[in-house]
Parts: C-alpha cells; structure tokens; sequence
C-alpha cells in the first residue's frame, strides 16, 4: 500500500538527494566548511586520512549529517557509502578524494543543467569542436588531453576535477564503450540520458506547484478505488493504460 504522503516524502528526498547536497555543499565557502568540520570529526587520529574503520566507528554518532551528505537510509548503508567516494580502493579516504568526487557530482548537475538549453547546448558544442582538433567529428583522448590546459575553467565546469590531470581523467567517464574516441553523439546522449533519467524527472516534477499537480492527477488516476492509497494490484492494472507517463516518472522500458 502506498499513500500519497509517503509517495510525495520519498520523491522530495530524492530531489535533495546526498549526491545534490553533496556537490552544493562544496560549491560554497559555508558548506565546504561544514564538511571540513565533518572531515575533522571522522579523521579520528588526525592524521589527514579517514580509514574505513575510522568512517564505520562514527557512524552511530554522526548519522543524521552522514546521512545528509554521504546517503543511506540505515547504519549500514551510510556505512557503505565509504566504498563510493574511496575510489582508488585504498581503505583510505583523503580530503582530496571527497572534494574531487563532490566536484564531480556538481560537473554532471552544470552539464546536464546546460544540455537542457539551447544557449548551454551550443556552448557545450562550441567546445567540443575545438577540442575535436583534426575536425573528424571525434575527440580522442590524446586531443582531449593536450586541450586541458587552454580550456581547464570550462572544462572544470562541465566534466569536474580542480586539476589539469583531473580534468584529463574526466574523458574516461564519459567515453562509455572505451574505445578512446568520443563522438558528439555519443556525449549527448549520455548527458540527454542523464538529463531525462526518471528520478530527475520525477524530482523536478515534486519541486514544483504545476509538476506536483501533474503527479497528483497521474495518483488519483491510479488509487481506483479512491481510498487514498495505491495498491500493487492498482498499480499493476494501470500500467498497459499509462504507460507512457509511468515509464517517464517511474522508470522501465
């Protein structure tokens, strides 16, 4: 049984998800001196490095705010979240790590923000044009990496990472299948995807006065019965019917 309280609660936590909190809060001096603050707290020894041992043991303590940043619903969860942001393996987590994974969360948000518009889209393509040096309508690694220097501020923006070899390494995330060519096409499809993704749908809807009317309509068509609540019996009946707006806000192909 699902209840348009607990529906509307669960979407509007995904809207301010931890990856969203997690990238806001770095983008500001306020912030980034609040997850200092955390850092601190967590990097028990001080010795500049939060250990895995050292993350799962405060855990119980700092929840709430672990919780805000890092995700998890549960102990354990929050206590998983380590392994996400420890991304060399290391069992070892340095200031450095965190900022670059944040910023990273924040460059996929300015991106997809930007393919959303026509002046962001064309600005994104003005810049892969120039990094596409030889004009065959691909960006390999090579001409990605000797374009870093020359376009660090708004490659920074788009693809994350504060350093020149960051920003070089941010290639490999977006070239999928690996190949070391980067064609625009694939590069807006990935982003388009993100940007359409159903959960972002869903949390932009919830966020505001027209969307969530929308969502309220699409309920009240699904709780047949009219009791308040949707059942997987009512949900499952729907779904041939509405279909096309289910898959967009729900998921599923």
């Amino acid at each position: 049984q699902l209840t348009w309280e607990e529906f509307e609660v669960a979407t509007t936590q995904r809207a301010y998800s931890a990856e969203l909190q997690l990238a806001k809060a770095i983008s500001t001096a306020e912030g980034k001196e609040d997850l200092k603050a955390l850092w601190d707290t967590l990097d028990k020894d001080g010795d500049g490095k939060i250990s895995g041992k050292e993350w799962g043991s405060s855990v119980y303590k700092n929840q709430d705010i672990m919780k805000k940043y890092f995700g998890g619903s549960t102990l354990s969860e929050i206590g998983q979240a380590f392994n996400k942001i420890d991304t060399n393996g290391d069992d070892l987590l340095t200031w450095d790590e965190l900022t670059l994974q944040a910023g990273s969360y924040l460059a996929a948000n300015n991106l997809t923000a930007a393919m959303l518009t026509e002046e962001g889209k064309a600005e994104i393509k003005a810049l892969f044009d120039s990094l596409d040096k030889d004009g065959d309508g691909k960006v390999s690694g090579k001409e990605w990496g000797s374009k870093v220097y020359q376009n660090q501020d708004i490659m920074s923006k788009y693809f994350g990472g504060s350093t020149l070899q960051e920003i070089g390494q941010a290639f490999n995330r977006i070239d999928s299948n690996g190949d070391d060519q980067l064609t625009w096409e694939e590069f807006e499809v990935a982003t388009t995807q993100r940007a359409y993704s159903a959960e972002l749908q869903l949390a932009k809807a919830i966020s505001t006065a027209e969307g969530k009317e929308d969502l309220k309509a699409l309920w009240d068509t699904l709780d047949k019965d009219g009791d308040g609540k949707i059942s997987g019996k009512e949900w499952g009946s729907s779904v041939y019917k509405n279909q096309d707006i289910m898959k967009k806000y729900f998921g599923g192909s």
